[in-house]
């Protein structure tokens, strides 16, 4: 493997040469970016994969022509997925090999948003559940820590949600808030002040769930759980909350549902009249998050709300009938140290909410800081608190139940939610998972149907722009109609 011809490899300038069954270009530059011994493109060095019928190495020859060879990777069965895998090994190896040091890898050689899904797939595979953790260790690289955290959240989700076909669950997306956060990357706006507009646009959400009903009701879909996210839902008037609300209760709140949802995130704008709203519809879940439990930093990010509003908010639902409450918060915000941090979830720990999402610090290009160097927090640091956050939740007799992860996330880490017995989010698990059919209304919301596979779908993403969304919402309901075509018995 390691004799290719030379003219396979020379080239005047620096960069990723294939020779392998598939375009794996994105999986080769995601793994030598872990290092930083790479050259300027106007450097004679040469990075190679090559492969034969089941495997494949890399191969770098240094600017003087000399050749490093990483050990050939064997393919487990001839499919793209596997060829990427075993082109991050070899990448990895040869790149430890050249610079004599090994890459952090605080996922190994996952990089996708949903390690969750890998895992499921080799349990639905056939895989043992307790030879998981270190199938997970030898093939991806994962450290001992998230091979047994992916494993154990894994088997908690089977437990809370099996893979029952039919299943559903509903999203309604509101892309308005009161402020944009300076490190938020979501499609939203700025909520308009006229209860004109603001009903207007509920007019068309109001089309949507009518949509979605017939959709429910031709292919006898079992929804289970109604969540409105955005943006922040409760950034509408009292008036338009209060209409959104009851579309909500009186649409989808079919006998199957067990969790309604609303994300009333925002402090500054949430009311008593609001909470009334929700408490009279029916929502059993909430979520109240401040991010951050210092003032500096909520003024930093652009959040026009206190602390005190928070606790405030916080107290109000406490003492409301709404069940489940969920708080966030945010690792690595702009000037926060690591005891600022560890201050923010001991607050939260005081609180004893039944739901704790800890979240490390991402900047989408779309986000305004997108490229700032924001925060003060080492990737050693963020890891520590990642850790700390665990111990937090755990104190609270928490259990991690789902995760994700996302580029450009500090440290490389990943966002972990934890639930209180009983009070976890089936549809954080439907939507996060996607082994269940998720039904998504208003801008930007994805419409997702499993494949019979378990791991393939078919999807559909409304516009972001809520112009776009309103000028063709007929057809893009046609459209989504179109998944389920093939579902008819």
């Amino acid at each position: 493997m390691s004799s290719r011809n030379d003219d396979e490899m020379m080239s005047s300038d620096y960069k990723l040469e294939q020779k392998l069954p598939y375009d794996l270009t994105r999986p080769v530059a995601e793994m030598a970016a872990f290092f930083d011994i790479l050259p300027h493109s106007d450097s004679a060095a040469l990075l190679t994969v090559v492969a034969d019928a089941d495997s494949c190495v890399a191969v770098w020859q240094a600017a003087d022509g000399t050749r490093t060879v990483s050990r050939p990777f064997t393919v487990l069965q001839d499919v793209r997925g596997e060829w990427v895998r075993c082109t991050k090994l070899a990448v990895i190896d040869v790149l430890a090999r050249v610079s004599g040091r090994e890459a952090a890898l605080p996922w190994g050689i996952l990089t996708g948003v949903r390690p969750g899904k890998l895992a499921h797939k080799l349990l639905d595979g056939g895989l043992n559940s307790d030879g998981l953790p270190q199938y997970l260790r030898r093939h991806y690289l994962l450290p001992a820590r998230q091979a047994q955290l992916l494993t154990e959240i894994c088997l908690l989700q089977r437990r809370l949600l099996p893979a029952a076909e039919k299943q559903v669950g509903i999203y309604i997306g509101i892309p308005f808030c009161p402020t944009r956060c300076s490190y938020c990357s979501f499609p939203s706006g700025i909520v308009p002040r006229e209860e004109e507009l603001q009903q207007k646009f509920l007019n068309f959400i109001e089309q949507d769930i009518l949509a979605v009903v017939q959709l429910i009701s031709m292919y006898k879909l079992n929804a289970t759980a109604v969540y409105i996210g955005g943006g922040t839902p409760t950034s509408l008037s009292e008036t338009a909350f209060a209409r959104l609300i009851g579309l909500a209760a009186r649409h989808l709140l079919l006998p199957g549902v067990r969790e309604f949802t609303v994300e009333a995130g925002r402090p500054d704008c949430f009311s008593v009249e609001k909470l009334k709203v929700m408490e009279a519809y029916g929502v059993n879940r909430i979520s109240v998050n401040p991010q951050t439990l210092h003032d500096k930093t909520l003024q930093a990010i652009g959040r026009s709300h206190t602390v005190r509003d928070f606790y405030q908010a916080y107290e109000l639902v406490r003492h409301s009938s709404i069940k489940t409450v969920n708080t966030d918060l945010i690792i690595g915000l702009p000037g926060e140290t690591a005891a600022d941090v560890r201050a923010s979830l001991d607050g939260v720990r005081a609180l004893a909410p039944d739901n704790l999402t800890v979240h490390t610090l991402t900047l989408k290009k779309s986000a305004p800081l997108f490229g700032a160097q924001l925060s003060s927090l080492t990737a050693e640091e963020a890891e520590s608190l990642v850790a700390y956050g665990g111990e937090t939740a755990a104190a609270m007799g928490m259990l991690p139940y789902y995760l994700y992860r996302q580029h450009y996330m500090l440290g490389n880490l990943a966002n972990i939610g934890y639930a209180a017995s009983g009070s976890a989010s089936l549809y954080n698990i439907q939507m996060m998972e996607e082994r269940h059919t998720v039904l998504g209304i208003g801008p930007a919301s994805a419409t997702k149907v499993p494949q019979a596979d378990g791991h393939h779908l078919k999807k559909l993403n409304m516009p972001k722009n809520i112009g776009t969304y309103t000028g063709n919402l007929p057809q893009l309901a046609h459209k989504r109609s179109l998944l389920f075509a093939d579902e008819e018995e």
